[in-house]
């Protein structure tokens, strides 16, 4: 078993384990409920999915599935990882554990989250009002502003090589490196929320703690041993890559 065979096996394991000994329901399908980027950048989040996170053939959602909506204006990097930090590490214990359990399933919607203030769904708000971010919801019964949202789609912008985002702590930042060869502004999204939020929900990031974000082409397999986290994932070759680690 290679590197990122081991790490998206470990992290599988995690998974089923859950965050506490509740006995919250498991998802089916475990690894299939991934939120990934599809063709033309859109993401495929319904129903049972497969490695490469497309939809199954009945597109059925069983019991015990939630996602997180993020409704954004705007790609805002202080707006993403501040508010995923501070909306993770606000969640309640039973909500961080299903979530968890459904692989920090997340859609990344189109919108201005100005309009969804009066909704009582809407849980954070970036520092810049640019992303609101939504539940846990059930993924069969998402809040009714959200159903006339479309999904990100597009071509990822031009990146910094580096992005400081200074925290409520002082001292060195937590580093986040990033793969962004090919991809899309809703892949971005998608393995950098992961990364955050497991990050939060693990243990291995204080969400009061300065953020760098490093962007490259690719990353080294082998970094990410030494790294508190990685985010391995199936990409549309369906192979697995290694997508963000910490530094």
């Amino acid at each position: 078993m290679n590197v990122l065979d081991r790490l998206f096996a470990e992290r599988a394991a995690s998974v089923r384990s859950g965050l506490s000994t509740a006995d919250a329901p498991e998802p089916g399908g475990m690894a299939d409920l991934e939120g990934t980027a599809g063709p033309g950048g859109a993401m495929d989040l319904g129903g049972a999915a497969g490695p490469a996170g497309t939809a199954g053939p009945d597109g059925a959602v069983g019991p015990g599935q939630v996602t997180v909506m993020v409704v954004m204006r705007r790609l805002d990097l202080g707006d993403l990882v501040h508010g995923a930090l501070e909306f993770t590490a606000g969640l309640s214990p039973e909500e961080a554990d299903i979530w968890y359990r459904n692989w920090t399933r997340t859609r990344f919607l189109l919108g201005n989250p100005h309009n969804l203030l009066g909704s009582p769904a809407v849980r954070t708000v970036g520092p810049g009002g640019h992303l609101a971010w939504l539940g846990p919801v059930d993924v069969a019964r998402p809040p009714g502003p959200s159903r006339l949202l479309k999904p990100v789609t597009g071509r990822l912008p031009e990146l910094p090589p580096s992005v400081h985002l200074p925290g409520e702590r002082r001292g060195a930042p937590c580093e986040i490196r990033i793969a962004c060869r090919g991809l899309t502004t809703a892949g971005y999204l998608i393995h950098l929320h992961h990364t955050l939020a497991e990050a939060v929900l693990l243990g291995k990031i204080d969400p009061r703690t300065p953020v760098r974000l490093v962007h490259v082409p690719d990353l080294d397999d082998e970094s990410a041993l030494s790294s508190a986290y990685a985010r391995v994932h199936y990409g549309a070759d369906g192979a697995l890559r290694l997508y963000t680690f910490l530094a």
